[in-house]
């Protein structure tokens, strides 16, 4: 789990406060800014990886976020549907920062990734959460044969999950190039949105603790 939630939960609160209280001071000066000049709030795309590693931490102390993984999480996770995401900005920081770009980085990226579908899978075998339950993500760290593979269905994306991506197009970028090991650009436009049941998931449950297994094997050596 990140160490950043291994402090005493008080000093959580405190540290989770003062960086949402922070994160707002940049949103301020950009409204007043727009006010004057609206072509200001183009500045939002650069606003937004900022106000992303601000709230992280108060949006999980509040249950917003529900993460399965160290990088692996749940955005207002339902019996309904869990609308999964990979760690952003924050979770680099105190996850990901110790690994090394590019193979290395990817892959403990994708095991941790694998380790939260387990770990989804777990609590619908204790009944936590039920089989009905939708889950869903996009297809951007997972290559389309590996999605497949642990049964997700590959559909299109609405124009809202399009936006989002395009949204979070500079945290985007430098991620995807971190785990390539290079400057790379993410072809977010291509972004395929995955779908499965929570049924589904426990079918596919072999290919996933599998390809879990050989990926564990892999960084062993």
């Amino acid at each position: 789990m990140n160490s950043f939630y291994k402090l005493p939960k008080v000093l959580q609160w405190v540290l989770a406060l003062f960086l949402l209280v922070g994160g707002f001071f940049p949103a301020l000066a950009l409204i007043e800014l727009g006010y004057e000049y609206p072509i200001a709030y183009l500045l939002f795309f650069v606003y937004l990886p900022i106000g992303q590693f601000s709230f992280t931490p108060f949006f999980t102390l509040l249950g917003v976020y529900r993460y399965y993984s160290p990088m692996l999480l749940g955005y207002m996770s339902s019996n309904t549907q869990i609308d999964l995401h990979s760690g952003g900005s924050f979770d680099y920081l105190f996850v990901m920062s110790k690994y090394k770009s590019g193979v290395e980085l990817r892959n403990r990226l994708l095991l941790f990734q694998l380790e939260g579908l387990k770990k989804i899978s777990q609590l619908i075998e204790e009944n936590t959460i039920p089989e009905s339950v939708t889950i869903v993500g996009t297809s951007y760290f997972f290559s389309e044969r590996t999605t497949k593979k642990i049964g997700f269905e590959l559909i299109d994306p609405s124009l809202f999950y399009r936006i989002n991506l395009f949204a979070n197009f500079l945290d985007l970028v430098w991620m995807y190039s971190l785990s390539q090991g290079k400057w790379t650009i993410p072809k977010v436009w291509k972004a395929k949105k995955v779908q499965i049941t929570g049924q589904k998931l426990l079918e596919n449950k072999g290919q996933l603790e599998a390809l879990y297994e050989k990926l564990s094997s892999k960084i062993a050596a």
